[in-house]
């Protein structure tokens, strides 16, 4: 049994490094979508702020539309309020629509300047956003060119190592063990095996009854941890 454990040993020496591999193969497109969405949401809030502010301004000039008709209305009601044959009672009348002209003008002119700073406020807003896309997307290029590169190089390392897990799976190690091993290995996250060390599980630090520990030097069989269930060794 010790030549099983041994070559278990080995065999988790290499799936940890497996394990490792294609975490690093997960890890790295997951960055480079993270980035990429940044990006996206960058242009797109961009476009966005600039939508705002064309409708914006689109309203500014609606505004400008109206204040144009309403001066113009304006003029033409002083110019009857000046005339001749104007009696008081219609004087009175002249005047009170002016003014209520004058407020509406002046009411339009201040919502069409807020406005206006609100739409200048979202194109500097888009410009802002876009000069930093552009300063940005070269180091994003340069992130995918180099994905590309250490995903390429982690395949190789993965090809690898399959080959030389293939090669460790021999007589050695019985069937029943085996299975053993690839579901703990599953289960565990890559890590089957756990270091006893002072009747200490170095997997899960709990302490094991004794009569565990003597199984274990004996040799005759694999010994698991009543914990974590790891096939337990001890150097």
């Amino acid at each position: 049994m010790n030549q099983t454990l041994q070559a278990l040993l080995s065999l988790q020496d290499t799936d940890r490094q497996i394990y490792r591999v294609r975490a690093e193969l997960q890890r790295l497109p997951e960055e480079l979508k993270a980035r990429h969405t940044k990006l996206s949401d960058m242009v797109t809030l961009a476009h966005r702020c600039r939508a705002a502010s064309q409708h914006l301004r689109s309203q500014v000039k609606e505004i400008e539309d109206s204040v144009t008709v309403q001066r113009i209305r304006q003029r033409k009601l002083e110019k009857e309020c000046n005339s001749e044959g104007v009696d008081a009672a219609l004087l009175a009348a002249y005047q009170h629509e002016i003014r209520t002209v004058k407020y509406t003008v002046s009411d339009a002119e201040d919502e069409g300047l807020a406005l206006l700073a609100q739409a200048d406020e979202k194109q500097s807003q888009a410009e802002e956003v876009e000069a930093t896309v552009i300063a940005e997307r070269p180091d994003f290029d340069a992130l995918s060119e180099a994905v590309r590169t250490e995903m390429t190089e982690a395949g190789a390392r993965l090809e690898a190592l399959d080959a030389q897990r293939t090669s460790l799976q021999s007589d050695t190690i019985p069937d029943a063990q085996l299975t053993l091993y690839k579901g703990l290995l599953e289960r565990r996250q890559g890590e089957a095996l756990a270091e006893l060390d002072e009747l200490v599980c170095q997997c899960c630090f709990v302490k094991i009854p004794r009569n565990l520990y003597v199984r274990l030097a004996r040799g005759v069989d694999l010994v698991q941890c009543p914990s974590c269930t790891r096939i337990l060794y001890t150097r």
